[in-house]
């Protein structure tokens, strides 16, 4: 798997405060970079157009799972990507880590999934909430994925097609954890900065 065939997918909405931030940081280690806009009224898509970063805008807000769609069939269909890499658009991903998800992908994995580490940035109902629906889906399918919501994975073209979600909303997080636990695909979990 060559690294000009990944693609990082950032959904968007109304991310005027972060977007242009988190893009001058993404745009120095990552040339592939799709974000979709996912119906915002603010500026978010005037300054992601600024940076020439690929733009896919939904006229209204359809939700995240929605716009995670919109991003990998345009990554997979008409940029003809090997891998996907999702990264939220808030800034709370550190672009470093980018350089894990790449490796793990060229040594065979088919999706990588960011793990942060459940400190004392972390608010204690988000840390309680988390490893209640980790230990639900273990208990569920026998898979225990120790960061059910975090935004930071990646995908194969192969996974993508098995994983193919039906949530539009953030419940897109537990739908993809889920589909995970009862496929049988090759998954990495590997830590990630909490910012």
């Amino acid at each position: 798997m060559s690294a000009s065939k990944i693609f990082i997918i950032t959904p968007a909405y109304n991310e005027a405060k972060y977007i242009g931030r988190f893009l001058d940081k993404l745009k120095i280690v990552a040339p592939n970079i799709i974000v979709v806009d996912d119906g915002s009224t603010d500026k978010t898509k005037s300054i992601v157009d600024a940076r020439g970063v690929i733009c896919l805008s939904h006229m209204v807000n359809l939700g995240k799972g929605s716009a995670l769609k919109t991003g990998c069939e345009y990554a997979f269909k008409k940029m003809d990507a090997d891998a996907v890499i999702i990264m939220d658009g808030d800034d709370q991903h550190e672009v470093d880590d980018l350089k894990s998800f790449i490796k793990v992908l060229k040594s065979g994995a088919e999706i990588v999934l960011g793990v942060r580490r459940l400190d004392a940035k972390m608010p204690l109902m988000r840390v309680l909430g988390n490893k209640s629906m980790s230990i639900l889906i273990n208990l569920l399918f026998g898979h225990y994925l120790a960061d059910i919501p975090s935004g930071f994975k990646a995908m194969t073209r192969r996974a993508y097609r098995e994983l193919k979600w039906h949530s539009s909303g953030y419940e897109v997080e537990t739908e993809i954890a889920v589909r995970i636990a009862k496929s049988k695909l090759v998954y990495v979990e590997i830590p990630i900065s909490t910012i």
